[in-house]
């Protein structure tokens, strides 16, 4: 018996819509009486750079693009992309051409050198087993890897890095045209031209907050703003004999602690001890300019670390001098003494002061197991006549990192 197919209501008619009104037009011109309350302007697109980079040999051109115009070594950023073509001067007879790009840090301890691979990547962009004959331009489009194995563990690509003041570490780069061909009476065995150009990888960094401007006076910022402020602490000492209270040492910097290359440091000192210690910073003739008595310097530090067979071996360079003015000490209820109060007969002495790195300093901070760029703020008190003085010298180091740009809040894809 056949099955009797259901019955169907039929759908209501679809409502009517009226069309929608026009949307209302807008000017970036203000009208009378009309003032900008807040304005974000588009970014400028990033200069494209269309410079071409060659290296000639008598059998292999290798031309590369996207470079800075007379650039003298070609330079890429993280997951940089290689784009260029290779020019054979004959295409007869080969066997394969191959384009490899390869990194190695190089660390050396005790007249040893280790090496250790953070990038080898071979691509062959022509072999005798392709059905087509091998042209004589050879285009190619290839990425700057982004990570590397060090150990078990996946860490960003290092960059280029090279300190002619400490040539126990290096991390170099190179890009190779490598053409085979059988050799004459052994076909099993080939023959190898190559090609090798040192390539400069340089990846960029910016902090995630904006950095404190160096002209903004430390008293309107740490009063409307203290949590943009990191307060490092450290003691000066005094010798058991003397008597003397010791030194507490207050250094204010930008609470960030990623700072750009480019960019100044501001931060601010401040010495807290018994009138009687203090009295060591004073000098004679007027009551508010540290005397020649104790060196007061706040620096910067790097700190190059190579590590070879469980033996460690380590570099410094400082990067700049902090430059100190004397200022005003801060008021008694200010929030900063909360943890550290100035307690009963506690004076105060205060600079403010400003640091910023040399201009041939590119590479930012990085860390690998072989190698590492580290960098400091450094605080230094340091007596010059440490025989008579009854302070003892004073030295902290402050653990920051150093990126290669300012902060920005656009999106910027490196």
């Amino acid at each position: 018996m056949e099955a009797t197919p259901p019955s169907y209501t039929p759908s209501p008619p679809s409502p009517s819509y009226s069309p929608s009104p026009p949307s209302p037009s807008y000017s970036t011109v203000l009208l009378p009486g009309e003032q900008t309350v807040e304005e974000t302007r588009r970014q400028a697109l990033q200069t494209q750079n269309t410079g071409v980079f060659r290296r000639i040999t008598d059998n292999i051109t290798l031309v590369l693009r996207d470079q800075r115009p007379g650039s003298i070594t070609p330079v890429y950023g993280r997951n940089g992309l290689v784009r260029g073509h290779i020019s054979l001067r004959s295409s007869e007879g080969l066997a394969e051409v191959t384009l490899k790009l390869e990194g190695y840090l190089r660390v050396e301890t005790s007249g040893t050198t280790t090496t250790t691979s953070v990038a080898s990547d071979s691509y062959s962009l022509w072999s005798s087993s392709s059905t087509e004959p091998c042209p004589k331009t050879l285009p190619f489009t290839i990425f700057f890897p982004s990570t590397f194995m060090d150990g078990c563990q996946s860490r960003p690509l290092p960059p280029s890095f090279e300190d002619k003041r400490a040539t126990s570490g290096t991390c170099s780069y190179t890009l190779s045209v490598v053409v085979s061909r059988p050799r004459r009476f052994l076909s099993s065995f080939r023959s190898n031209v190559c090609l090798v150009v040192p390539v400069y990888y340089h990846p960029r960094s910016r902090p995630h907050t904006p950095v404190l401007p160096s002209d903004v006076p430390f008293m309107t910022t740490v009063k409307s703003s203290p949590e943009e402020w990191h307060q490092v602490l450290s003691t000066m000492n005094a010798t058991k004999t003397s008597g003397l209270a010791p030194v507490q040492c207050l250094l204010f910097i930008p609470s960030v602690q990623m700072y750009p290359l480019s960019e100044t440091i501001p931060f601010h000192l401040q010495l807290r001890a018994p009138s009687s210690s203090l009295a060591q910073f004073v000098g004679k003739a007027t009551p508010v300019l540290p005397s020649g008595e104790i060196s007061i310097r706040v620096y910067l530090l790097r700190q190059v670390v190579c590590k070879a067979f469980e033996e460690h071996r380590s570099s410094n360079r400082i990067l700049g001098e902090g430059k100190l003015t004397y200022s005003a000490p801060l008021p008694e209820n200010h929030h900063s003494y909360r943890n550290v109060p100035l307690g009963e007969g506690i004076d105060c002495l205060d600079w403010d002061g400003e640091l910023r790195c040399t201009e041939d300093v590119t590479v930012a901070s990085f860390a690998t197991n072989p190698l590492s760029v580290r960098d400091f703020i450094v605080l230094s008190l340091e007596p010059l006549q440490p025989m008579s003085c009854p302070l003892l010298a004073s030295k902290h180091c402050h653990p920051i990192r150093l990126v290669t740009d300012p902060w920005s809040d656009h999106a910027v894809t490196w």
